[in-house]
């Protein structure tokens, strides 16, 4: 990952906080998502990931319309894909939502994060591990 930005930084240490969750997992959940500030990225089933965290938009846009912009999906579209702290928030929240999904068991949770399907959730579950392991070397 590049240098991590100041900004970045603080929305991670922040976001992790807020749903009591290791800041260097949300890191290594963004580098495997590979997004960025005004990343736009379309699916084969034509939603978009929008973000540093690629929120779905096929999943998230109408929830984040309807909790924080008052139902306009257009503002919430622009937040989720522009602003990287609010996009962190949202996935941090996402992701503490899937964890709670499978007590006990935090990576089938992180899997979520990407897929219920079993292969695709397992073969998410390693990429983070990989990405958490190359990030923070013991």
């Amino acid at each position: 990952m590049a240098a991590l930005s100041a900004m970045l930084a603080a929305c991670v240490l922040q976001a992790a906080s807020v749903q009591a969750l290791p800041p260097e997992l949300l890191l290594a959940i963004i580098q495997v998502e590979g997004g960025s500030a005004g990343a736009a990225s379309v699916n084969r089933n034509r939603t978009e990931d929008l973000g540093v965290m690629q929120i779905n938009t096929g999943a998230w846009l109408d929830l984040a319309a309807r909790a924080h912009f008052a139902g306009d999906r257009a503002e919430a579209y622009r937040q989720l894909r522009d602003d990287t702290c609010y996009n962190v928030q949202v996935g941090a929240w996402i992701l503490r939502r899937a964890i709670d999904e499978y007590p006990g068991d935090v990576w089938r949770g992180v899997g979520r994060y990407h897929s219920a399907t079993p292969a695709l959730n397992a073969r998410y579950q390693r990429q983070v591990q990989a990405a958490w392991r190359r990030l923070f070397p013991r």
